[in-house]
């Protein structure tokens, strides 16, 4: 931890002030005439010492660039507390906001108080993550003549007002009942929400677009629920946001904040987080952590919980976070919780790299399996293809419940189910030499090829009948079959009762692959019509069959080459 502590010249516009002389009521040269309030200049936390006390008080965050704590800057908290100090209420904490400060709020300024450009600051629910932040905008904006900052939610226009009006406008307004006593001047209209400042400054509330962004210019802009955005969002977005800073000169802040979110590549918050030259501030688990953690309080998420969740030390309790734990299940709540972001690719990917990763065995693809199945899949335009066997891993007879329950949206671990491998025996671009490849394996294998009722898939098997003597056994997977068949494969990923090996289509598949929802049912989905899932649906398939009547039939079992 690295904590820098201003002694300069307070005259001096390019370095941070120092606390001017004990019971001085002449403010600081850079803020032009504007004198704390009283509740301000009393407080105690305008003291170093007792600031830095306080913010090193609580739990220690996972990561965070170098904090730096100033009197310009603790004063300037303290003043945005101050205008909003109605947030808390009276009966909760005497005195409000500005008695109830907690060690992370004083953290995320102090983080922001290096002013770095890029800035990302991950926190869990219930920790006062944008508490702090409005604090810092609106201390900057009265103490900072013509400063301009911009705040928006990264989900939707009506979340950014409603979360404005409960938290800065409502407090404002609770704490002068009467609007000719306010100090600030409160813009109330749709479409021109914010606050106004006497010294030329404002707060504006800003639509998640790149219109509303590019609109303006900012001194600072808070990009809040970080986490939530959509990849097109994120083009919209960054476009417009970095030209705004272009006339605002050095000191300029662009501030990503929320929970974790569902994908990392992509996801400038992500981005970030990782960046050494941002200012960071990451209550959170750590990328690699096991996935497996996160799946049951018991498990390790409440162990993770008591770790790392800063607003233990005021804001909530164990006992509150638990209950939220029942109510929005493993995958969200590791997301809102533990800042946990759990995909790599796109925010709609199938499989976390956890879960598919936690079925991949190591070492060599075996050879000589006593092949029960063999399916081929086919790209609808004809650029790629994939043939897949799989086997039993053992004896015991296939549950077929589990895929039953796996359709109907269940997800219980305790369900018995298939234990089985796989892996595909050919991937190309291009179909060359497709029906040929499947005569040689139908004959070797003497199983029946098992394909999609497609156009594509049912063109190549009229091909073959036509051509290959003896014609071999073929069997077409219905919409029902397929159904099931999917949702078996993705449950068993998900429960680590499929095995397969490194192989690069196969892998890249899995990592592009997105769910695909037809009523009950989630099917294995492309991305988009350029994207090659082949490798996946063929494996589907042939998984598949192995519960299916295909195992009806009597089928010594054939060594694959």
């Amino acid at each position: 931890m690295n904590v820098q502590t201003a002694t300069t010249d307070p005259t001096s516009l390019s370095e941070p002030l120092t606390t001017p002389a004990a019971g001085s009521r002449i403010p600081p040269q850079e803020w032009e005439g504007t004198e704390l309030p009283d509740a301000v200049r009393d407080h105690p936390l305008l003291d170093e010492a007792a600031w830095v006390a306080l913010r090193d008080s609580g739990r220690s965050p996972f990561d965070q660039s170098d904090l730096v704590t100033t009197y310009r800057d603790r004063a300037e908290f303290l003043v945005g507390a101050w205008l909003i100090n109605d947030i808390v209420p009276r009966r909760i904490v005497a005195g409000g906001l500005m008695a109830n400060l907690q060690p992370q709020m004083l953290r995320t300024a102090d983080v922001l108080a290096a002013e770095r450009f890029a800035n990302a600051i991950l926190e869990p629910r219930r920790s006062a993550k944008t508490t702090s932040l409005w604090c810092v905008l609106l201390g900057r904006c009265w103490m900072r003549p013509v400063y301009m900052a911009g705040y928006t939610m990264l989900t939707t226009a009506q979340k950014a007002a409603e979360r404005f009006k409960l938290d800065v406008r409502d407090p404002i307004a609770r704490k002068w009942r009467n609007p000719k006593d306010c100090p600030v001047k409160v813009l109330n209209a749709n479409g021109a929400l914010g606050i106004e400042f006497p010294n030329g400054s404002r707060l504006a509330i800003l639509s998640p677009n790149g219109d509303a962004v590019r609109s303006g210019a900012y001194d600072v802009l808070v990009l809040d629920e970080a986490g939530e955005a959509e990849p097109d969002m994120w083009d919209d977005i960054v476009g417009a946001v970095v030209p705004s800073f272009d006339t605002r000169g050095p000191g300029a802040q662009l501030i990503y904040a929320g929970t974790g979110g569902k994908y990392r590549d992509g996801s400038h918050f992500w981005a970030t987080l990782h960046d050494p030259a941002a200012g960071r501030l990451r209550y959170g688990v750590p990328d690699d952590v096991d996935e497996a953690r996160l799946e049951s309080w018991d498990a390790g998420a409440g162990e993770l919980i008591e770790q790392l969740h800063p607003g233990l030390d005021g804001l909530t309790t164990i006992e509150s976070i638990e209950r939220n734990f029942s109510i929005l299940k493993s995958v969200r709540f590791g997301m809102e919780y533990l800042g946990h972001f759990g995909r790599a690719a796109g925010n709609d990917a199938l499989f976390a790299p956890a879960e598919w990763e936690g079925t991949q065995q190591d070492g060599a693809i075996p050879e000589g399996v006593p092949a029960a199945s063999l399916a081929f899949a086919m790209h609808p335009g004809g650029m790629w293809c994939s043939i897949a066997v799989a086997w039993n891993l053992d004896a015991e007879t296939p549950d077929l419940a589990r895929a039953a329950w796996a359709l109907e949206g269940h997800d219980d671990g305790e369900i018995g189910g298939l234990r089985a491998g796989f892996k595909l025996i050919h991937w190309s671009e291009g179909t060359h030499g497709l029906v040929e490849l499947l005569w040689k394996y139908a004959r070797q294998l003497n199983l029946p090829i098992i394909y999609n009722d497609a156009a594509q898939e049912r063109m190549v098997i009229e091909k073959l009948l036509a051509r290959a003597r003896p014609q071999p056994r073929v069997s077409i997977a219905k919409w029902a079959q397929k159904t099931v068949a999917d949702a078996n494969f993705i449950d068993g990923v998900r429960h680590k009762t499929l095995h397969h090996w490194r192989q690069e289509p196969l892998d890249q598949a899995a990592a592009i692959a997105v769910p695909r929802r037809v009523g009950k049912a989630m099917l294995i989905g492309a991305p988009d019509d350029d994207a090659d899932i082949t490798p996946l649906e063929a494996a589907s398939l042939a998984v598949g069959a192995l519960t299916g009547p295909t195992l009806t039939e009597s089928f010594a079992p054939i060594v694959v080459a």
